[in-house]
């Protein structure tokens, strides 16, 4: 089962090349979903940089940790994602908006770095891949 799961990790990783070894922030408010992203990113070689499920953890720990690209959820606990978009953009950080309520943003992210859940977890990597290009 062991050697299963070590092949299946190492084909989920050469399918996405550009995500190896990039450290990737989660934000995201459902402990549920960011515990999935954590151990999916790791398959595919990239590393969760934990997860912050409000704006204000996730400007705080931009602020004082770089990253190599982020998910985030554009519904957040304490309000619309906009800011985090913002400080991402302005650092030059790729990210994808993955979201339950996509249809609410009203241009404030290229719609090609929006993904409406549900989503499988391969157009997630194939999109986050696309991005750090």
């Amino acid at each position: 089962m062991l050697d299963e799961r070590h092949s299946l990790r190492e084909r989920e990783g050469d399918r996405y090349p550009n995500l190896r070894g990039k450290r990737v922030l989660i934000v995201e408010d459902d402990p549920v979903i960011a515990v999935d992203y954590h151990f999916q990113l790791k398959d595919v070689g990239a590393t969760a940089e934990g997860f912050k499920a409000t704006n204000r953890e996730a400007l705080s720990y931009l602020a004082s940790h770089d990253v190599d690209a982020a998910i985030v959820d554009y519904l957040l606990c304490d309000g619309t994602g906009e800011s985090i978009i913002d400080g991402l953009k302005s650092r030059g950080i790729p990210f994808i908006v993955v979201s339950g309520c996509a249809f609410r943003m009203h241009g404030e992210v290229d719609q090609s770095r929006v993904l409406s859940k549900p989503v499988a977890p391969g157009e997630i990597w194939r999109a986050l891949s696309e991005v750090l290009h």
